[in-house]
């Protein structure tokens, strides 16, 4: 698919700290210490998960809609990260779903081909995050914003150059260089080969490709990663506008979609920044 080249949008750190103080006031309890691990995220308890629907042919190929009474605030496509690996489903994202529907937004959270499922990788994450949103904006009639965490945020943000019918993208903590991400040490960064199809860590064009490329992305972006997340990087958001970003002190990598922290407080603000900006 062709890729237009436009200078992408920005959203500044004015517009999130406008609306900071208005989701802040809805956390239900006053926010917890960070930062959190996994574990805190997989404790949270899930209300209940609404019926799965099929958006293509694959198993993995179902989404979950979170819908509360009150859905006017628009839809959201929630895309869940791991490492790209099928070790990680969408279940740890569901308490944030269950968050947002809360407040006002109409929830899609799609399972998606990873590494470990047949398909799994690249180029077959980044289709069915594609099928998905396609699917979502039919069933609704409304362009999404997408909201990606880690892995999923690599994924949102390249879904965007597609061309994609989207009102957005809110990253968190996205993984955006594959090939840089790759050759750092970690259990995550050891999945970039894998993901990519390779034995090894062998980097080429194809690596390249798959990373973000913002210059193909032509609608609103924003950014929100803590300041001491051990497993994405600072580097990895060095090539987003300072007023795209909003770094959260003493945050990690799960902080973001806990929604007792200040830095879900942080995302909520940018989602509704962009909202209310428009496409």
């Amino acid at each position: 698919m062709h890729l237009h080249r436009h200078r992408i949008r920005v959203l500044s750190v004015n517009a999130f700290l406008r609306v900071l103080n208005l989701f802040a006031a809805w956390l239900p309890v006053q926010a917890i210490s960070e930062p959190l691990s996994f574990g805190d995220v997989m404790e949270l308890p899930i209300a209940e998960v609404a019926q799965t629907q099929d958006y293509g042919s694959s198993p993995q190929n179902t989404v979950v809609n979170i819908r509360g009474s009150d859905s006017s605030r628009g839809v959201v496509t929630l895309i869940h990260g791991g490492c790209w690996s099928n070790a990680y489903d969408r279940n740890h994202a569901l308490p944030m779903a269950e968050a947002l529907s809360t407040m006002g937004y109409d929830v899609w959270v799609p399972e998606y081909r990873r590494v470990g499922d047949e398909g799994g990788g690249w180029p077959g994450s980044l289709e069915d995050i594609i099928a998905a949103v396609e699917f979502v904006t039919d069933k609704t009639g409304q362009q999404p914003i997408l909201v990606g965490h880690s892995a999923g945020g690599h994924l949102a943000l390249r879904a965007a150059q597609t061309g994609l019918a989207i009102d957005g993208v809110v990253g968190l903590a996205p993984i955006t260089d594959l090939v840089s991400y790759g050759a750092e040490s970690g259990s995550c960064q050891s999945m970039v080969a894998p993901f990519m199809g390779d034995d090894t860590y062998s980097p080429d064009e194809n690596y390249r490709d798959a990373s973000v490329n913002l210059n193909a992305i032509t609608v609103p972006v924003a950014v929100v990663i803590g300041d001491e997340d051990p497993i994405v990087g600072a580097s990895q958001v060095a090539v987003f506008d300072s007023g795209q970003v909003i770094k959260v002190k003493g945050a990690g990598h799960f902080d973001v979609i806990h929604p007792k922290t200040e830095a879900f407080s942080a995302m909520l603000a940018a989602l509704e920044a962009m909202k209310e900006r428009g496409h």
